[in-house]
């Protein structure tokens, strides 16, 4: 073997050896998704979200110049918040070899709530199906009060105005009774539900006051409007 080919084969071996002591063979090499998902496993199982359907998580990206890292350790994963936690989170992954490396990674924390949205254009005046409306999950910190999660309580309602095509349908955007329509007048006395009709002289919605002419008597009565074409009265 000729002297030229020997050097070849001892520098080959020596930088192969010197690699094995910079990067021992057990050494795990930690790319940012790979750093990004741990994180966010890591949170669920603080927060327990494989029984919790209604929480999302996601990690923000690392800055795109950070390099994979290498640790010849597990890494230790902790963060100084507890559970609940806030809409963000931060956590420390730590190599805690020689080398020994630090790197944050924030996890967004989203509350999500079951929301009815119509999966049609609604036009003013339209009567509301089932086949208009579906739940979809929607942020907490996005969700108001009128917003709503039972779509049969809208079934028969009408809307007030124009309502798009995948927006939520809130209370004030219908009338469960309107103006006009004859409703169902309910009042308990001494135990007996009573029932009568009546014709509804103003729009309303669940919760709402509005006046209700009694059929029979023609007296006008304040009613509470309890459901579609439904009302109760306090007698």
């Amino acid at each position: 073997m000729s002297l030229l080919k020997k050097i070849r084969r001892y520098s080959v071996f020596y930088f192969v050896t010197s690699l094995c002591f910079v990067f021992p063979l057990k050494a795990k090499v930690f790319s940012k998704d790979l750093l990004q998902d741990m994180a966010v496993a890591y949170i669920a199982k603080q927060i327990g979200t494989l029984q919790n359907t209604n929480t999302q998580l996601s990690a923000l990206p690392l800055d795109s110049r950070i390099p994979d890292r290498v640790c010849n350790t597990e890494l230790e994963l902790s963060t100084s918040d507890e559970p609940p936690f806030n809409r963000q989170v931060t956590l420390q992954a730590k190599c805690n070899d020689a080398q020994t490396w630090a790197q944050y990674v924030h996890v967004r924390v989203v509350e999500m709530a079951p929301v009815v949205v119509a999966t049609a254009n609604l036009t003013r005046g339209e009567v509301i199906t089932k086949s208009h409306l579906s739940i979809e999950m929607k942020p907490t910190h996005f969700v108001r009060i009128q917003y709503l999660d039972d779509p049969t309580m809208l079934i028969g309602s009408r809307s007030k105005r124009n309502i798009r095509s995948g927006m939520p349908v809130l209370l004030n955007q219908i009338c469960m009774v309107c103006k006009g329509d004859s409703v169902n007048i309910y009042a308990n006395l001494r135990g007996l539900r009573i029932k009568t009709t009546g014709i509804a002289l103003e729009d309303g919605t669940l919760g709402e006051q509005i006046q209700i002419k009694n059929k029979k008597s023609g007296k006008v009565l304040n009613a509470r409007v309890d459901g579609v074409e439904s009302v109760q009265v306090n007698i």
